[in-house]
């Protein structure tokens, strides 16, 4: 789990660093597996997470505190965990170039096919899993 948390706080701060607003970032971001990112200014949490899953990352739409009720099924927050990264043995310096991966595909940097292909490539030196009970 103290892994997990690092690896939740590198994503977070890295994404921070790159201008994206994660919240939580007057309290070190996090305290468990996931990150919370205000992603309305890129056409919010639904379409971001269908974008990204596009580029072989995978994130959920989530309420973040200035949605209403209303705002579920087009939240403007995105909600991404790092259970499975971390079980797959990356670190944070994994964590750096996955905001960056994020980053890229988000402000259209990269061309989300290009970004996939990018994911890819790095997944595939993570094939063993680290963290698991026997």
């Amino acid at each position: 789990m103290a892994q997990i948390v690092a690896n939740s706080k590198a994503l977070a701060k890295a994404l921070h660093d790159r201008g994206i607003t994660v919240l939580g970032a007057h309290k070190g971001f996090t305290e468990t597996h996931q990150v919370i990112v205000d992603v309305k200014k890129f056409g919010g949490g639904l379409d971001v997470a269908h974008k990204l899953a596009k580029a072989n990352i995978i994130t959920n739409k989530n309420l973040i505190p200035s949605d209403k009720p209303d705002d579920w099924d087009y939240p403007s927050g995105l909600r991404i965990g790092t259970i499975e990264i971390t079980r797959l043995g990356m670190k944070e310096a994994e964590m750096d170039i996955i905001a960056d991966y994020i980053v890229r595909a988000l402000e259209n940097q990269e061309p989300v096919e290009s970004v996939r292909k990018r994911v890819i490539e790095m997944r595939t030196g993570y094939q063993k899993i680290h963290y698991c009970f026997d």
